[in-house]
């Protein structure tokens, strides 16, 4: 069943992937992805990855009024993967679908870094 979403959380969605703030977190997102792989050898899980992003502010909205707890936990995690989903499109963060931890970042991130590298090194 497909339900209209609330306004106020279009709006929280369009204000983490509209093109500018996309960029700022998806870069952030993907300096993250690549600390823990270099740490650890794996990606983090998306749960990791918004804790880290947004340790004091719910990411998203209020929640709507009578909402059970598995209704809430499946909303959570459609919004928070639409919101990566996002950041995947501008190249800045990816993933394997249905394999733990396969985070790791995106060719966008891959292409700037090398480009800063380079920068550095004249």
């Amino acid at each position: 069943m497909e339900v209209e979403a609330p306004d106020a959380w279009i709006a929280a969605f369009r204000a983490l992937t509209d093109d500018e703030r996309a960029d700022e977190m998806g870069l952030t997102a993907a300096i993250f992805i690549a600390r823990v792989r270099r740490r650890t050898g794996r990606g983090p899980t998306f749960s990791e990855l918004f804790a880290e992003l947004f340790p004091h502010d719910q990411l998203h909205p209020e929640w709507p009024p009578g909402l059970t707890y598995p209704v809430r936990a499946t909303i959570h995690h459609a919004f928070r993967l639409h919101v990566a989903i996002q950041w995947k499109r501008g190249g800045w963060i990816s993933w394997d679908p249905g394999v733990e931890r396969s985070l790791r970042v995106g060719p966008t991130f891959r292409a700037r870094s090398r480009a800063r590298q380079a920068a550095r090194a004249r």
